[in-house]
């Protein structure tokens, strides 16, 4: 089993990995993280990011997952679509080097490396709840921070509607996209619907998702549903990248502002 945590800088993914260890202790991480690489090559990042860290980031990232035994159990803090996630910021803003060309190439790349990979939990940044901490590595920038938290939930909006379109998914070979809760404790006890105290995953007739428990989870997801917030940032955003905006048909978490 591989399973990755991904999201914008301070929604809680290091935290997550974190209880993940401490919970499925079988399991392993890197030790080696694309942090180093971008001290190592003395690289700009985040808001300040260029062609050159992009590239060094998705790189080190493809390389982590890639190569595992299957019988290996890791956890991983990011994998390869943050780095499409913010390689999409860039391009978005213009920034030099960032070209359609440079974005198609990374997130092409990113696609296939993702068959390595059996689970990603996404995680997402709520203003009111979590704090913004500025460790030397992370942009502590407020409106940075939520620029980056929508274009991954249109990550995550386009696996729930066009999974199959093979765009930012291998078709027929794609992780399970899982978008977790705000709150800690709830976010533990969604993985638990997923990973078995033995660190393996579900099968069919375990999972939440078996037919005779879909109708217990709808009515838990219709209670915590909130109407989808179509902003134009968001909108613009699917436009530019070939998502059609629309919802799937239930889901609990809004575009935060």
């Amino acid at each position: 089993m591989r399973i990755a945590f991904t999201g914008t800088a301070n929604s809680g993914k290091s935290t997550m990995v974190k209880s993940f260890l401490h919970t499925w202790s079988e399991y392993k991480t890197p030790s080696k993280t694309y942090r180093d690489v971008l001290e190592e090559k003395g690289l700009e990042h985040s808001s300040k990011t260029t062609t050159e860290t992009q590239t060094a980031v998705l790189d080190h990232l493809i390389d982590t997952i890639q190569g595992k035994d299957l019988k290996d159990k890791y956890v991983y803090d990011r994998c390869p679509l943050d780095a499409v996630a913010y390689t999409m910021w860039a391009n978005g803003k213009g920034i030099e080097g960032f070209t359609d060309e440079f974005t198609e190439n990374q997130i092409a790349m990113s696609r296939e490396s993702l068959r390595s990979l059996d689970i990603i939990f996404m995680t997402r940044f709520n203003e009111e709840t979590m704090k913004v901490e500025d460790d030397g590595m992370r942009d502590a920038n407020l409106e940075y921070i939520k620029e980056m938290d929508n274009i991954f939930y249109s990550l995550y909006m386009q696996y729930m509607v066009h999974a199959d379109a093979d765009v930012f998914y291998p078709k027929g070979d794609s992780p399970c996209l899982i978008l977790l809760p705000d709150a800690p404790q709830a976010r533990i006890d969604l993985v638990q619907e997923y990973v078995t105290p033995e660190g393996t995953m579900y099968g069919e007739e375990e999972s939440i998702l078996n037919p005779e428990n879909i109708e217990q989870l709808e009515t838990l997801v219709k209670a915590q549903a909130d109407a989808l917030d179509k902003e134009k940032t968001q909108e613009e955003l699917m436009k530019q990248f070939g998502i059609e905006p629309q919802a799937p048909k239930y889901d609990p978490y809004k575009i935060r502002t």
